[in-house]
């Protein structure tokens, strides 16, 4: 677990720094600069072209996960391995130009009425599909390398801080809101650039093609993991995105303004683990090359208690402050209480299962996991479609929350099955117990009856409860080691 948590440690840094910056985002561009419907129009584009990204790499960012360190070798420069999925990814979005010209009419036609700001802006999703499907295989690349911090840095600190500095300007009258629009999806698709830029500054970047051709049996390896890695992705970015898409289609843009920004909020608990799954999957799949089982039952395990560990401290911290947090909201994102709840659930479930998915996708059953996805994606959609009438847009958080649970009960009892593997001891109990003692005191603390004043009064005393009831315990030897260290550092000083 060593690279994974120097890795780690340092995603998470930098996540934390970006969350910051994404906080400052939305509590003044979403909740103040912004109307709910030029909110959605952002939500939804970026969405949409997340789900269509991922189809136009062909399945690439999976094949270079889990086939390159069969080519890891810097002195051949990776026997070129790199230029075939650029190659592939500038295909698909070949194919998706045809597509969108076909169906774009369409699209504009259908949202003319109800959403006439996406309709305007619909063209964005051309260079998006691109630039992000060129980053996603990058960012795939940089993790094979064990260069995780790169992409993190990039989407999490770079991005963030130019969407909040182009709000600002468009907040202060100096940008029109065409103007920030399209800084704001430049933004996006500057990401594939500043990844090159990383690239060639670690001597990495080898986009040429190789003059040994590869063989028949690695063609076909390449070419079933393609069409496999492009549904499970393709379903992932659905299970995440489809949600903004029809609530859009179903309540409106300014609805699907709002639930993005619940979302958001949900999401939160999930940044600092984040880190540690992208360095994972690069780290199982060399344990699988080398056959090395203990490797990745160990990261199995621990993935799942520090994952659930951060993931809870988290949600307990966020949900102590809902109201107060709400309250310094409009009045019209008071709907978004519940939606925030079972969002959070959901991706805390999410986190107690750890590496689950990438040790099935790293594995020769790859193949399962994309039959999961495909059945969550259906599952999302009815589950979308029959709770969003009866409940608005906390139906859709509900759909998300029963989705996390399924998908992930799947993932758990198949890798049991299968190579007789579960993560679970009596440390995940203690980690639930310690949860319930710092939910309790926060909720026991009276009301100042100042929002900010709250907030940091709860949010402090169940952090400090929380983490020394979690060390004191010893419930996670990396989690005291590390508290450990950072005692240290601060006493040297």
């Amino acid at each position: 677990m060593g690279i994974i948590i120097k890795q780690a440690v340092k995603s998470t840094i930098l996540s934390y720094f970006g969350a910051f910056l994404g906080f400052l985002t939305v509590w003044f561009m979403n909740r103040l600069w912004l109307t709910p419907e030029q909110n959605g129009l952002l939500n939804v584009i970026i969405s949409i072209s997340l789900i269509s990204s991922s189809l136009s790499n062909l399945g690439m960012a999976g094949v270079v996960l889990r086939m390159f360190p069969h080519f890891r070798n810097p002195e051949t420069r990776h026997g070129g391995f790199m230029f075939y999925p650029l190659a592939f990814t500038a295909i698909g979005s070949l194919l998706f130009l045809i597509l969108y010209a076909i169906f774009k009419d369409d699209y504009i036609a259908r949202n003319a009425g109800q959403s006439p700001l996406l309709a305007n802006n619909v063209y964005y999703l051309v260079p998006l599909t691109f630039f992000l499907g060129i980053f996603n295989v990058l960012d795939a690349y940089t993790r094979a390398l064990f260069i995780s911090t790169a992409g993190v840095l990039i989407k999490e600190v770079f991005l963030r801080i130019v969407i909040l500095i182009a709000a600002l300007a468009f907040h202060l009258n100096w940008l029109s809101f065409e103007e920030f629009v399209l800084i704001y999806f430049s933004g996006f698709c500057a990401m594939s650039f500043a990844m090159i830029a990383v690239l060639i500054a670690q001597k990495e970047w080898h986009w040429k093609k190789p003059k040994t051709p590869l063989s028949t049996e690695v063609k076909k390896e390449m070419r079933d993991l393609a069409i496999f890695s492009v549904i499970t992705g393709l379903s992932g970015m659905m299970i995440s995105s489809i949600d903004k898409v029809i609530v859009n289609d179903k309540l409106g843009l300014a609805a699907a303004g709002i639930f993005s920004i619940a979302t958001y909020f949900g999401s939160m608990i999930q940044i600092p683990a984040r880190s540690i799954i992208r360095i994972t999957a690069s780290v199982i799949s060399e344990s699988w090359k080398n056959n090395d089982l203990e490797n990745i039952r160990h990261i199995y395990r621990q993935s799942c208690l520090n994952q659930l560990i951060i993931g809870l401290f988290l949600l307990i911290a966020l949900w102590v402050n809902i109201d107060s947090l709400l309250a310094l909201m409009p009045a019209e994102y008071s709907i978004a209480k519940y939606v925030i709840l079972f969002m959070g659930i959901g991706y805390l479930v999410d986190l107690a299962t750890g590496a689950n998915g990438a040790i099935i996708s790293t594995s020769v059953y790859y193949r399962y996991d994309t039959l999961f996805m495909v059945l969550l994606v259906v599952f999302t959609f009815f589950t979308n479609l029959w709770l969003i009438p009866i409940y608005g847009i906390v139906g859709s958080g509900i759909a998300s929350c029963l989705t996390y649970l399924l998908f992930n009960l799947l993932r758990l009892v198949f890798i049991k099955i299968k190579f007789n593997m579960q993560p679970y001891s009596v440390d995940f109990l203690k980690v639930l117990g310690v949860g319930a003692i710092a939910y309790g005191v926060g909720n026991l603390i009276p009301s100042t009856h100042m929002h900010y004043a709250d907030i940091v009064l709860r949010g402090s005393s169940v952090a400090l409860l929380y983490g020394v009831l979690i060390v004191a315990f010893n419930i996670s030897p990396e989690v005291t080691i590390l508290a450990q260290k950072t005692l240290q550092r601060f006493k040297f000083k």
